[in-house]
C-alpha cells in the first residue's frame, strides 16, 4: 500500500515540479528580464541577416547583385530618419525669442501648436510671413500677413488663418488696396476700395469679394459718379428705368452730355458706360423727362456671376426672341451707336448726321442717316426687354438696351 502511495506522490511531482519550476522563473523579474533581451536580440539579429539565402533574395541593379533584406533596412532607415528630423528635430528647433520678446517659429514647429499669444511664424522659405496673435497655433485675433519681400498682405482681424473681421488689404507696391469687412479671406460687408495709384475706387456694399448691394463708384479721381445698387461686381442700370432726369442727375454725377431733337432727350454717361432716354412733350421739361430706357454700351451681359458675348448664349438664358431682323436706327439707338463709335468701329461705323454742340455738354440731332440698320434681338424676362444689337444675323453683339416691359 505504502509502496503505491509512494509511487503516486513520485508521478505527481514529476509533473507539478516543472510546472512550479516554469511560475517560478516567469514571475522572477531577473528571468523576465533576461528572457526579453534574449528574444529582442534574437529578433532583430534575424532582422538584420542580410545574408542572402538563395537567388531569390537578390535584386538585380545596373548589373549587381543587392541583398532584399539590405535594401529594406536601407529605405526604413532612410525614412525613419527624416521623419525624425521632419518631425522633431527641426520643429524643436526651429523657434527663438527676440529682444521684445516675441518668439519666433517655424510654421511647422511643434511647440507652436500649443502656443497662445503674440507670436511670428517663418514661412517655409524661412521670412517672417506673420505676426499677431494665435491660439493654439492658428492665427486668432490681430494680425499682420507679409510677402517675401517683407510687403503686407493684409493686417487686421484673423480668425482660424483665414481674414475675418475688419482689416485692410494691400497692393504689392504697398498702395491699400481695400479698407472694411472680410470674411473667409475676401471682402465681404460694408469697405472702400482703392485703385493702385491710390485713388477711391468704391464704397459701399461687398459680397464674397465683390461689389454688391448699395454703394458709391468713383472716377479715376476720386470724384464721385454713381450712387445706387450693384450685384456681383455689376451696377444696375436697370434702376434708372422710370425715373425722372432730374431724379437721374442724383443717380449719375459724373461727365454726361445730352443730346435732343424735338421728340427725344437723351444722356450719355460716360463714366459709366450707359446712355439713357426719354420722350419730351410741349408739357413736360427736360428736368421732368421719364427714363424709358437704358443703353448700356458693352460687348457683354453680365448675368449672374458670368458675363454673355453671344447671341447664342444669350438665347440659352433668355429663352426664344420675341423679335429678330433689321431695323433702322430712332434717334437714341443713333445717339448710342455714335457715342459708341467715338472710341472703336462697331456695327456699321459712326451714324452720320448733323450733330450741333450748342453748350459743352449739350448737342441738337439736327439729323442723322435715317438708312442706317442694325441686326436686332429682343427677348423678354420677367418684366424687363432687353434688345442687342448687331452688324448682322448671329455672332456678338456691340451693346444692348433695358426696357420695361408693357
Amino acid at each position: 500500500m505504502n509502496s503505491l502511495f509512494q509511487g503516486f506522490l513520485n508521478a505527481l511531482k514529476a509533473r507539478v515540479v516543472p510546472l512550479w519550476t516554469k511560475i517560478r522563473l516567469f514571475t522572477n523579474p531577473s528571468y523576465l528580464r533576461g528572457e526579453v533581451l534574449r528574444r529582442l536580440i534574437q529578433y532583430f539579429r534575424k532582422l538584420t541577416d542580410v545574408r542572402p539565402k538563395d537567388k531569390n533574395d537578390y535584386y538585380g541593379f545596373f548589373g549587381w547583385l543587392v541583398s532584399k533584406r539590405l535594401a529594406f533596412l536601407i529605405v526604413i532607415a532612410i525614412g525613419m530618419c527624416s521623419a525624425f528630423y521632419i518631425t522633431v528635430v527641426q520643429p524643436l528647433s526651429a523657434f527663438t525669442a527676440s529682444a521684445d520678446g516675441v518668439k519666433t517659429y517655424s510654421y511647422r514647429s511643434i511647440p507652436l501648436r500649443f502656443t497662445d499669444g503674440k507670436v511670428r511664424i517663418l514661412a517655409k522659405s524661412k521670412y517672417i510671413a506673420y505676426e499677431g496673435l494665435v491660439s493654439k497655433g492658428t492665427a486668432n485675433g490681430m494680425g499682420v500677413l507679409y510677402r517675401k519681400d517683407g510687403s503686407t498682405v493684409y493686417e487686421g482681424q484673423f480668425e482660424n488663418n483665414e481674414f475675418n473681421g475688419t482689416g485692410t488689404s494691400y497692393y504689392p507696391t504697398g498702395q491699400t488696396e481695400y479698407v472694411g469687412s472680410f470674411q473667409h479671406n475676401v471682402f465681404s460687408g460694408n469697405g472702400r476700395l482703392y485703385r493702385e495709384n491710390g485713388s477711391l475706387e468704391y464704397e459701399g456694399g461687398f459680397l464674397e469679394g465683390m461689389k454688391d448691394g448699395a454703394g458709391v463708384l468713383y472716377d479715376s479721381g476720386s470724384n464721385k459718379v454713381f450712387t445706387g445698387n450693384f450685384s456681383k461686381d455689376h451696377l444696375l442700370y436697370a434702376d434708372f428705368l422710370g425715373k425722372s432726369t432730374a431724379e437721374a442727375a442724383g443717380i449719375y454725377t459724373g461727365k454726361k452730355t445730352a443730346y435732343m431733337d424735338e421728340e427725344y432727350f437723351v444722356v450719355d454717361m460716360a463714366d459709366i458706360d450707359g446712355l439713357y432716354y426719354g420722350k419730351q412733350s410741349e408739357e413736360n421739361l427736360a428736368d421732368t423727362v421719364m427714363i424709358e430706357g437704358v443703353y448700356v454700351l458693352k460687348n457683354a451681359f453680365a448675368y449672374g456671376d458670368r458675363e454673355y458675348t453671344h447671341i447664342a448664349e444669350i438665347a440659352q438664358l433668355f429663352g426664344e426672341e420675341i423679335y429678330e431682323g433689321n431695323t433702322y436706327l430712332s434717334t437714341s439707338d443713333a445717339v448710342a451707336v455714335h457715342v459708341l463709335n467715338r472710341t472703336e468701329y462697331v456695327l456699321h461705323g459712326d451714324v452720320r448726321g448733323e450733330w450741333e454742340q450748342y453748350l459743352a455738354d449739350a448737342v441738337t440731332v439736327n439729323s442723322y442717316d435715317r438708312s442706317y440698320s442694325a441686326y436686332i434681338y429682343t427677348f423678354v424676362q420677367e418684366d424687363m426687354r432687353y434688345t442687342f444689337f448687331c452688324k448682322d444675323r448671329g455672332g456678338k453683339f456691340a451693346m444692348y438696351l433695358i426696357e420695361k416691359q408693357e
